[in-house]
This record gives C-alpha cells, structure tokens and sequence, in this order.
C-alpha cells in the first residue's frame, strides 16, 4: 500500500491518504477531494514514514520545521 500527503485545497490542512483510493474528505472542513487531482507533497509505502513526514509539513507550517528535525533525529538515536 502506498500513502501520500495531500493539503486540502478549501482549508490547507494536510493529511495522509492511501493513493489506491479515489477520494478523500477533510476533516476539517469537509470537502470532498479527487485523488487523481492533488499534487502529492510525499509518498511512502511506510505508513511510520509518512507520518513523519506529515508532522514536518505540519510543524513547518506552524515555523517550527528545525524543531521537529531535532525532535525526529534523537527519537532515531534512542532506537
């Protein structure tokens, strides 16, 4: 299976879909989302990965992108 970050074209909010679907609806406001028109930020087949990567684009939204990089780097460290 492969997951992907999309941001909602309404309300920007990001979130993770699978890309064998062929739609999505915000949580946050809704709207109902056609797969095959996003632009896909990041894929992965690793479900872990993705989520990542989803709260980088989030805390890189909020300006704390180099905070979430340290917090992600010692999290690898202590594994």
């Amino acid at each position: 299976m492969t997951y992907a970050i999309i941001v909602c074209s309404r309300c920007n909010t990001a979130k993770i879909i699978e890309t064998s679907k062929k739609t999505t609806t915000c949580f946050t406001c809704n709207k109902h989302l056609q797969i095959d028109k996003l632009t896909f930020l990041y894929t992965s087949n690793n479900l872990e990965k993705a989520q990542q990567a989803l709260g980088l684009v989030n805390a890189e939204k909020d300006g704390r992108g180099e905070e979430f990089k340290t917090f992600l780097i010692s999290k690898v460290k202590k594994e």
